[in-house]
């Protein structure tokens, strides 16, 4: 990366900035204005901006209402017209009406569901009463008598609830079914009663149901309800008609909304780019980064495109520059993995091919099975064809590798859903987990000695760079070191494994002070933590197995049993791939973020982001 500083008139200033968004290599400085500055200040955007800015709003808000995407059928074709060009009154006028006509719908339809949800209220009100077979006309005004309709609980004794009824008058008269779990009732009295019986429906747990909101209805309760429901077909009938006319705007201007949006995307983005310029009254300041290998093409063409009436200054990058990660196809996937951590800072190491490495082989180690490789493999590739968005299938690139390695160790540990046979073929283990949990362990641990040391190298080589061969020993090598004494020393020779340790502990003194000596402990904590691939690769081989002994059990008992085991095969093994994605991939991901990064890695960088790329 070079920086770059970039001055010049402001007559000139929207000249630059639409060659730099054309050539996509500026990654902007985004100024902050000190709080003694008094000359320079941030830039203002340009006049048309803010047009830009509210068309955009209009053009997006359309784009959703329509449902328009880039797989949207389209039955015009529409010329991209550019921003400055006469056109462009045009196209905005088109987007007030394309939305104007969109709120219009909208406003009906939000009637037409206000409608809809009274309906369906009176509906849940007539229904009930429709059960007690009267004549609407019964709920009026009386002089002498009153009512109440409302639902009793399923527990109360009907029968109880009669006579108590009778006890207060017998100028009463009671109506009621069974609805919905619940009593539905309408009792008629005789008004000097009226107190005491709502007293006695108090005491059953008496719901009442408001009638205010069907006055306006005459006639049986059956053809309330008829009216009610025909009415509802009439306002969803309204309502589907109105999306299908949304639906078919949607195809008709499809091509037109998705071209604008690009077009006012692109060029909102020049209009705002002064926001993070520095300006005076009469000139512009603009400060970035560039790949070193375009500095020289970018300068000459920058001076030719204006004659020679700007300034630039190109320097040599610091510890600030962006980062772009450059891997290749198989290994980008990983730098998800590293974003989601830190990305590494200007000049040190990228560790996603690392990443790449030995994030699956600890994932496989740890799951193991050639079943669940094969089956989450086939289903992350599935998912992955359809889904959308880069991260997302970074995501699923990196759970299929992992998948391939579990599949890959299914086969060293002799395990296919858990059973050691692929239908009636006997798998034999080269290294069967349940048997041989010491070797398992083994392997575990020397693969976090290598990890570990992995580390340490790749941080050797980072402080050679940034600070000389002598640090990069005291620091890095002589953990190395004390680890090699320490072999010697297990091995039996103790004169020399001592006499190598305490040489590698003068070392650490020297290049960490105090820290080092205090952090001796730790280098053993980081590699014992690798136990946790056998530990965790036990436990989803036992769970398999136990799924697979349940399931044995029911098949073995005929019958039913038949159901439930294919059940209990089904359900445990789900439950298995799940945690065993779960576990691995977390204990995978710290003892890289943890246990490896810590090592070597200082991250803090950023990405780099040219003015005008868009991925």
């Amino acid at each position: 990366m070079c920086k770059v500083t970039i001055a010049g008139p402001k007559s000139m200033r929207d000249q630059v900035v639409s060659f730099l968004y054309g050539r996509e290599i500026l990654h902007i400085d985004e100024y902050t204005r000190p709080a003694d500055e008094k000359v320079l200040d941030i830039g203002i955007p340009t006049e048309k901006a803010s047009r830009l800015s509210e068309d955009l709003v209009k053009l997006r808000s359309i784009k959703k209402h329509l449902n328009v995407s880039k797989n949207s059928k389209t039955q015009i074709d529409r010329k991209v017209v550019s921003i400055d060009t006469p056109d462009q009154k045009e196209i905005s006028t088109q987007i007030d009406g394309i939305d104007a006509q969109i709120v219009d719908h909208l406003d009906k339809i939000r009637a037409l569901n206000d409608s809809l949800a009274l309906l369906k209220a009176k509906e849940d009100i007539v229904a009930p009463i429709s059960r007690l077979d009267l004549d609407w006309k019964v709920f009026t005004q009386y002089d002498h008598l009153s009512y109440q309709v409302g639902y009793l609980p399923k527990n109360v004794d009907i029968s109880k609830f009669k006579k108590e009824l009778s006890d207060i008058t017998d100028d009463q008269q009671l109506f009621h079914e069974d609805y919905a779990g619940r009593h539905i009732i309408a009792v008629f009295a005789v008004n000097g009663k009226k107190d005491e019986i709502a007293t006695l429906l108090s005491n059953n747990n008496f719901v009442q149901i408001s009638l205010r909101c069907l006055e306006e209805f005459e006639g049986h309760s059956d053809s309330i309800l008829k009216t009610i429901n025909d009415e509802q077909k009439h306002l969803t009938a309204e309502k589907k008609r109105l999306k299908d006319e949304m639906a078919s705007l949607g195809e008709k201007y499809s091509s037109f909304i998705i071209d604008n949006e690009h077009d006012y995307s692109r060029d909102l983005e020049v209009g705002e780019a002064p926001l993070r310029f520095a300006e005076s009254k009469n000139a512009f300041l603009i400060e970035g980064w560039i790949p070193e290998k375009d500095n020289r093409s970018m300068e000459s063409e920058l001076r030719n495109k204006t004659h020679g009436k700007i300034y630039i200054k190109m320097a040599e990058a610091g510890e600030d520059a962006p980062v772009e990660l450059k891997n290749p196809k198989g290994v980008k996937p990983f730098e998800f993995l590293i974003d989601l951590y830190s990305r590494p800072s200007y000049g040190e190491i990228d560790p996603t091919f690392f990443m790449f490495l030995t994030f699956p082989l600890f994932f496989g180690f740890m799951l193991g099975d050639l079943g669940y490789g094969l089956l989450t493999f086939a289903l992350f590739f599935i998912i992955r064809a359809k889904a959308k968005g880069d991260e997302i299938r970074s995501v699923l690139s990196v759970l299929m590798f992992a998948s391939f390695m579990t599949a890959v160790f299914g086969i060293v540990f002799g395990e296919f859903f858990g059973a050691e046979h692929i239908f009636g073929y006997h798998m034999t283990p080269i290294l069967h987990r349940l048997h041989h949990p010491i070797t398992l362990l083994n392997l575990a641990i020397g693969m976090g000695v290598a990890h570990v040391n992995m580390g340490l190298m790749i941080g050797f080589y980072n402080m050679l760079k940034a600070h000389g061969l002598k640090a990069a020993i005291l620091e890095k090598a002589s953990w190395m070191t004390l680890q090699a004494g320490g072999v010697v020393l297990a091995l039996g020779n103790t004169t020399i494994g001592a006499i190598i340790m305490l040489v590698s502990v003068v070392m650490i003194t020297l290049g960490e002070g105090l820290k080092g000596l205090f952090e001796l402990p730790s280098i053993l904590a980081n590699i014992l933590s690798y136990s946790r691939l056998m530990a965790v690769g036990l436990a989803s081989a036992i769970l398999a197995l136990v799924v697979n002994e349940m399931a044995h059990m029911a098949f073995s008992s005929g019958g039913f049993g038949l159901i439930m085991g294919t059940i209990i095969l089904v359900a445990g093994h789900s439950i298995a791939i799940f945690l065993g994605f779960l576990s691995p991939f977390i204990h995978s991901m710290r003892l890289h973020y943890v246990e490896f990064f810590m090592k070597f890695y200082t991250g803090g960088g950023q990405k780099y982001i040219p003015f005008g790329r868009r991925d």
